[in-house]
């Protein structure tokens, strides 16, 4: 399965990029946010030349699963872009992975894919231990 995770933000956007039989998550270039309508075309050109299979998308909790100040934004961009891609877009808890992702990179333009990165590294970890993925 080639999984794409997604790091949403109002000014970037984090990518990263997984086929579950190889196993290796990497993180790509991250995609700067000029309109939401530009933004959706660079992923949709991703998921068509990738043939991804499935994206997941960092969904931003308060510490408490509360609902953050952004997630409206992110759900909406999701709603946007679901019109546009035919594959399977799913939720998946993405707390602390800024911070982590700020820990592990000096360069502040890596962070966000990089917090991609363990978005989807995490979901795989879940599915996997779940039972539920499938390669």
């Amino acid at each position: 399965m080639r999984l794409l995770g997604l790091d949403v933000g109002k000014s970037r956007i984090g990518v990263a990029f997984c086929d579950t039989s190889v196993g290796i998550v990497f993180p790509r270039n991250v995609i700067n946010v000029k309109s939401e309508e530009k933004a959706i075309e660079e992923i949709t050109k991703i998921v068509e030349q990738d043939r991804i299979d499935k994206i997941i998308v960092g969904l931003p909790l308060n510490f408490n699963s509360t609902r953050s100040n952004i997630q409206s934004y992110v759900e909406n961009f999701v709603n946007l872009l679901k019109k546009k891609v035919k594959v399977e877009i799913e939720f998946f808890d993405e707390r602390f992975t800024t911070k982590i992702a700020s820990m592990m990179s000096s360069n502040s333009k890596n962070v966000d894919s990089i917090a991609a990165k363990i978005i989807l590294e995490d979901y795989i970890k879940f599915k996997s231990q779940s039972g539920d993925l499938h390669s």
